[in-house]
């Protein structure tokens, strides 16, 4: 975030901009949360070393990374078909549990 403070961003650092911003400060008026009723899950992805998981998408084959333990606007509809797509991971974890829990916890909420 300190990179890009005092300029523009353009070209892939454009692009590097967006996705820190979704991944760092997701806001619910963002454009790529706003179609989520049109998104196709190819794949959900933890990467525990990280603490990040990543949901590919089908259509635009976008890739949201987000971050374990942060809540993002995801509607009730796309966490329930992340439910239902299954994590994958690279063995099970103390982590995937607890991010299938959080994620039906916020599924609950709404």
């Amino acid at each position: 975030m300190e990179r890009f403070q005092d300029n523009t961003p353009e070209g892939y650092n454009l692009m590097l901009w967006g996705d820190l911003k979704i991944l760092v400060d997701p806001e619910q008026d963002d454009d790529i949360w706003k179609n989520q009723n049109q998104w196709k899950i190819i794949s959900w992805k933890l990467y525990e070393t990280y603490g990040v998981h990543t949901l590919m998408v089908d259509g635009t084959l976008m890739t949201i990374h987000m971050f374990v333990e942060k809540k993002y606007p995801l509607t009730k509809e796309t966490l329930q078909k992340m439910l239902i797509w299954k994590l994958e991971a690279e063995a099970e974890s103390f982590t995937a549990f607890e991010l299938l829990k959080f994620i039906k916890t916020h599924i609950e909420e709404q």
